[in-house]
């Protein structure tokens, strides 16, 4: 079997064992949905604050809700084995955990992405703003899947893990929240955002380029 087919058969069990697993792959939507109502009744309805928040309610919220997730990385596969199999399939590690990364991204990160769209009647959010909010939370979760893998790693064996996990995540994303900002600020003032974005995709493709090689090292860790 090539490497594709390898590949593409791992995406494809995620994939499905996530269509058997509806609730678990829905319980970070819901968990989404009720931060934008919680909000909106805390703050109150005046527009004009909603609407200046919102940018920032949106990666909490998604940030939060993919924490919710990153637990189950890799937990499932190593409590029935299966991760051990791959490990010693003679497979290159770092193609099964890239795999898995692309996996939770899609099955989680996307989701996420789009219900953000909810922000625009919730919150008055201008449409054309929401798009820059999503091009940038594209790569927020991205980075997100990448440096979650690593944590969820480290932590699989710990009995801790998932409230430590996030307490790794966290400090790793100040950079990308920082560029967020800007992206959105220079685009509510109608400024190029270039600059910003560059720096966001840019971490984000070197963060995802390095997460499986320091991954597939901690998932070692855990089986030796």
């Amino acid at each position: 079997m090539s490497y594709f087919s390898f590949f593409r058969q791992f995406l494809q069990r995620d994939f499905q064992i996530a269509v058997n697993q509806k609730h678990e792959l829905g319980l970070p939507l819901v968990f989404f949905a009720l931060i934008l109502i919680l909000f909106p009744l805390s703050v109150g309805p005046e527009p004009g604050t909603l609407s200046k928040i919102a940018p920032a309610v949106g990666w909490v919220a998604v940030i939060l809700s993919f924490l919710l997730a990153l637990p189950r990385m890799f937990s499932e596969d190593f409590e029935n084995g299966w991760l051990e199999q791959v490990f010693l399939s003679g497979y290159p590690n770092v193609l099964s955990v890239f795999a898995r990364i692309v996996s939770f991204w899609c099955l989680y990160g996307i989701p996420l992405v789009i219900v953000t769209w909810l922000l625009v009647p919730f919150f008055q959010f201008p449409l054309d703003l929401w798009w820059v909010l999503a091009k940038t939370l594209i790569c927020g979760s991205l980075l997100l899947a990448s440096l979650g893998s690593i944590a969820s790693a480290l932590l699989l064996s710990s009995r801790k893990g998932s409230s430590v996990l996030s307490l790794l995540v966290l400090p790793f994303l100040i950079p990308a929240l920082i560029f967020a900002a800007a992206c959105i600020d220079a685009a509510s003032q109608s400024l190029p955002y270039n600059a910003p974005f560059m720096m966001l995709s840019g971490i984000t493709i070197i963060t995802l380029t390095l997460a499986p090689f320091a991954t597939a090292q901690a998932l070692k860790l855990n089986l030796s």
